[in-house]
């Protein structure tokens, strides 16, 4: 197959397997039609499952978002044809379908878990500073400084990695910001309507950027900002 035609196959299988919304089904099918849009952050994904179906569910839902953005990476590897700039663009799709995904109206995750696993597919060395940032921030309660923290430091470190060539290592820097830009650009989602609601727009910006926390929405219970789906379930 023409080099090009497999590249651009290996995104699509990137983005689909990416934008499959398996919080939001796993949530739907475990806890009787649950919408977990409806509820604390609405976000599909795992800290949200967490607070609002339990651990059991969570359990598999983490590791599963972290799967779509390691295999279509290890698909590609193990089926050959594509660069290493090529693996990049492989896993920002899956990021972004992750971020957008058609089935739930092209909305989507924070994309925090599956770019963590393609971050797992590109490179190892750069997994290890974001778990870092990833383990510091939870040791100080700041879970979503530290994922902040650590989507900064990635890019910043690529270009500095001695285990690729630099071309490699340019790739890999483009990669990984664009991985910081699609999680600043979900925490950034719908801001402006939040002005428009609660007011002062660098608070908002902020408070969405540093902290991921969005009025109206609280870590548990349901949403109280009106944007969220109806759901007449409860929690059990």
């Amino acid at each position: 197959m023409d080099p090009r035609w497999t590249l651009i196959t290996f995104c699509a299988v990137g983005y689909l397997v990416g934008s499959l919304p398996v919080g939001y089904w796993a949530t739907r099918w475990r806890r009787l039609g649950l919408d977990i849009r409806g509820y604390g952050s609405g976000n599909v994904g795992t800290a949200n499952v967490y607070r609002h179906a339990g651990f059991s569910l969570a359990v598999w839902v983490g590791p599963a978002q972290f799967l779509q953005g390691v295999v279509p990476l290890l698909l590609a590897q193990h089926v050959g044809g594509v660069s290493a700039a090529g693996l990049v663009l492989v896993g920002v799709a899956a990021v972004l379908g992750n971020g957008w995904s058609p089935f739930l109206g092209f909305e989507g995750g924070r994309g925090v878990a599956v770019s963590t696993g393609a971050v797992a597919g590109l490179n190892l060395i750069a997994l290890a500073l974001l778990l870092a940032c990833f383990a510091a921030g939870a040791l100080r309660h700041r879970i979503a400084e530290g994922v902040l923290a650590g989507f900064v430091a990635i890019p910043v470190a690529a270009v500095v990695l001695a285990a690729s060539p630099l071309h490699a290592s340019w790739a890999l820097c483009a990669g990984f910001a664009l991985f910081l830009l699609v999680i600043l650009a979900r925490r950034l989602e719908g801001v402006g309507r939040d002005a428009a609601q609660y007011g002062d727009l660098g608070h908002l910006v902020r408070d969405r950027v540093l902290h991921d926390r969005r009025p109206g929405r609280p870590l548990v219970g349901h949403r109280t900002d009106q944007a969220g789906p109806a759901d007449a379930h409860h929690v059990s």
